[in-house]
């Protein structure tokens, strides 16, 4: 997922460089923070929601990868299935590599549905390219900082010792199941997707469409998280819960400085005013 991160970090600092040559090649008025009549880049705001991003997934970083800070090596045992709860214990799973690959597969298909909003305006993108980042770095940063916070072994810990996946044995991987990461991130995409899209397109045939799609991949990473023996459900459940609030809470935000469309007008009965949001 970091290398994701990258893609889209430099897929942002050329954006201005294409502005830049749409403006040369138009001759028009170019604005790269976009109308501000749907979402708003604001100093202060996107200030604190990159620095936030920034913040939490650096301190994974340290905190996981240079100081291994509560991090948990295998150390021969079979971890007791009597030990987990009721809810989770009826779907839990072997370690499947293919399931594991396919999860891998589409949460990067996932992570670049928001290609779609390239269907806006070219002075949109710079600002949805932005309010993409902060949600993929917040995201990101949540639920690895859980992770290391709750240090829950991963369903595949209670089956046989033959079905382990040897990557993840001595690098702390088999203790980080709570939350889901897959699930996180692609819930994020899927919501900042839906809202944003229906937000420029309120009238659009494809808002079913669109939103119906996201979810339903996100719920199918989801689910190979948890048949692929990688997660219990309640895993998926919580990085579905951190995802979603993360992929509408950042664009939302951007919402609260757009601009207005007002207009008076004089009728026969006096003053008629009109506002559109």
């Amino acid at each position: 997922m970091k290398k994701i991160l990258c893609i889209f970090l430099l897929i942002l600092m050329t954006l201005p460089l294409f502005a830049e040559e749409n403006k040369e090649k138009s001759g028009e008025k170019f604005n790269i923070l976009g109308s501000g009549k749907f979402f708003a880049l604001d100093p202060l705001t996107d200030g604190l929601l990159l620095g936030t991003g920034i913040l939490l997934s650096g301190s994974d970083l340290l905190f996981d990868n240079m100081l291994e800070l509560n991090r948990q090596k295998y150390d021969d045992r079979i971890y007791n299935r009597d030990d987990v709860n009721a809810f989770d214990r009826k779907l839990m799973r072997r370690y499947s590599e293919i399931h594991d690959g396919a999860a891998d597969f589409l949460l990067i298909a996932s992570a670049v549905t928001p290609v779609m909003l390239l269907s806006t305006d070219k002075e949109e993108w710079f600002t949805n390219g932005v309010m993409y980042v902060e949600t993929l770095l917040i995201a990101n940063g949540l639920k690895e900082l859980m992770k290391l916070a709750v240090n829950r072994a991963r369903p595949y810990m209670y089956f046989d010792r033959e079905t382990f996946p040897e990557g993840e044995l001595n690098s702390g991987g088999l203790a980080k199941s709570m939350p889901s990461g897959h699930t996180a991130l692609a819930f994020a995409s899927a919501t900042f997707l839906t809202y944003t899209f229906c937000r420029y397109f309120r009238n659009s045939p494809w808002r079913i469409p669109v939103s119906i799609g996201s979810y339903a991949l996100a719920s199918g990473i989801a689910a190979l998280r948890v048949s692929g023996g990688s997660h219990f459900l309640s895993d998926v459940l919580a990085g579905a819960a951190i995802g979603s609030a993360v992929g509408f809470l950042v664009p939302f935000l951007h919402t609260l400085n757009t601009k207005s469309d007002m207009s008076v007008a004089v009728t026969g009965n006096g003053l008629g005013f009109t506002m559109k949001f």
